[in-house]
């Protein structure tokens, strides 16, 4: 309870925002039935997006590593009027009858454009300024889209289009500038070949199992089962998947691996494959939601395990993020090109279906035999110990029952020399937010490890050092070090 305690503090419902976004491509991406004359501009749209995403991932992470800039803020912008043209684009052409082949083209370029451009920007956010937040705001937006989606389902079209194209797209563009202005933007660090050596050694083998688990769920939807039970199917298993690595993350005391919750999917993932071939079709939708399930799970936590990889080692975030999604993504593409070259299985073909199974299941057990000879390098969360001393230290005894709710040793505290230091700030007129700040300086912090200790952004860390240094006149940092070190002698 006291890691949940500390990971929920901080939280703001815009740091969910990534939720708003999420919910418009579940609504241009399975709110349409394939079928009629409109399946060709499905296909063309559906191919466009999935090829024009992973490419972009890596030409714009490639970009900043090159440049050594993230992306700016305004591209915030750009992604939200992007994903309203798609959306727009797609509502014309699948729900209106309006438009052709070119259309859906273009529709499926804005969308994966869009989609790019906001898993950087809020991969940035998260890696530079919420790092602790990271590790359930990213799996509670994901939760938070399949509540949206599913009410935005319940209005008629017009309305559906008009918060699909309009409100949605705006609250996302809202929540992510609201978030990236709680970071500032500064250099990249350089990633270095012996740095990208190490992290694709770290991370490549969490990469393969996301990978594999993805290209076989877009190949098994594709030749699988379709229809309302299969799409409420993949988003039971979505929502499932996003509330387990909540549940994970919050009461797991031990940082844990990608690796090892493959090692305990894939038993259940191998017998679930082998239900509809032995009895029939009636099991599809339970693979189907199995599958996204299984996938999801391993996505969410290779999600945040770029995060806190990227914050462990100091390295740029968005190389870093498409360096390990980018091949998720693309594998995810040829599983759909895959699935479509094959085509739907005949409900009387046993030897279509069980063919596609049994490739799967082989993939599956491929990476298993790797993730068993691999070490995990690259954990997918923070242990304890990491949260505990990234969390504010409000007062001796509150940090006694922290440590002591966490089964660490408590370092003896200097209640005297604590209680006149706080004295002294208080009667220079110090708010407590400033007491906070200027002991942590006092003791040599910098401003980002104060941010990451009092969950605030570094620019509102800076403004409350300003105002600690004309209240208490000082100049710098080390002058207000002195300063602690007198009081406390």
């Amino acid at each position: 309870m006291e890691r949940a305690k500390r990971l929920i503090e901080g939280l703001r419902i815009h740091h969910l925002g990534f939720g708003f976004f999420w919910t418009v491509t579940f609504v241009t991406l399975t709110g349409f039935q394939d079928g009629g004359v409109l399946a060709g501009p499905w296909h063309l749209y559906a191919l466009s997006d999935e090829i024009l995403l992973p490419a972009a991932v890596g030409a714009l992470g490639l970009v900043c590593a090159l440049r050594r800039r993230e992306l700016p803020h305004g591209a915030a912008s750009a992604a939200s009027f992007m994903l309203s043209g798609a959306a727009l684009l797609y509502f014309l052409i699948f729900r209106f009858g309006e438009g052709g082949d070119l259309l859906a083209v273009a529709a499926g370029l804005l969308m994966g454009g869009a989609c790019a451009l906001f898993f950087l920007l809020w991969e940035l956010f998260y890696v530079t300024e919420g790092q602790q937040r990271a590790l359930i705001c990213i799996p509670l937006s994901a939760a938070m889209s399949v509540v949206l989606y599913l009410i935005v389902g319940m209005l008629p079209a017009v309305a559906m289009a008009f918060v699909t194209v309009t409100v949605l797209p705006f609250l996302s563009l809202v929540s992510l500038q609201r978030s990236l202005a709680e970071i500032e933007m500064d250099a990249v660090p350089a990633l270095t070949r012996p740095r990208l050596r190490r992290a694709i050694g770290d991370l490549w083998r969490p990469a393969l199992c996301v990978g594999i688990l993805g290209f076989a769920q877009k190949l098994v939807g594709s030749v699988g089962s379709s229809g309302a039970g299969s799409t409420f199917a993949v988003l039971l298993g979505f929502a499932a998947a996003a509330l387990l690595v909540v549940a994970l993350e919050l009461f797991l005391s031990k940082g844990f691996d990608i690796l090892h919750i493959y090692q305990l999917l894939f038993p259940a993932l191998t017998i679930v494959f082998l239900l509809p071939s032995l009895f029939g079709q009636q099991y599809a939708p339970l693979l189907d939601a199995f599958l996204m399930f299984g996938f999801e799970v391993l996505n969410l936590l290779l999600i945040i395990t770029c995060a806190v990889y990227t914050v462990r080692n100091g390295l740029p975030p968005s190389p870093l993020y498409a360096l390990c999604i980018a091949p998720v993504l693309l594998a995810m593409t040829l599983g759909g090109m895959a699935g479509a070259l094959l085509g739907p299985a005949p409900s009387s073909d046993f030897a279509h279906g069980a063919s596609v199974i049994l490739f799967c299941i082989v993939l599956l057990s491929v990476a298993l035999v790797l993730v068993a000879r691999g070490k995990g390098e690259a954990s997918a969360s923070l242990t304890d110990a990491e949260l505990l001393n990234r969390a504010p230290r409000a007062s001796s005894r509150g940090t006694a029952s922290a440590e002591k709710a966490l089964g660490t040793e408590a370092v003896p505290a200097r209640e005297d020399r604590g209680a006149i230091v706080v004295a002294y700030l208080r009667e220079r007129g110090l708010s407590p937010r400033e007491i906070e700040v200027a002991e942590l300086l006092m003791k040599g912090h910098t401003v980002s490890a104060i941010a990451g200790k009092l969950f605030i952004s570094e620019n509102t860390t800076r403004g409350h050092t300003k105002s600690i240094y004309k209240k208490l006149d000082v100049h710098s940092r080390q002058e207000l070090v002195d300063l602690g070190d007198h009081l406390g002698s």
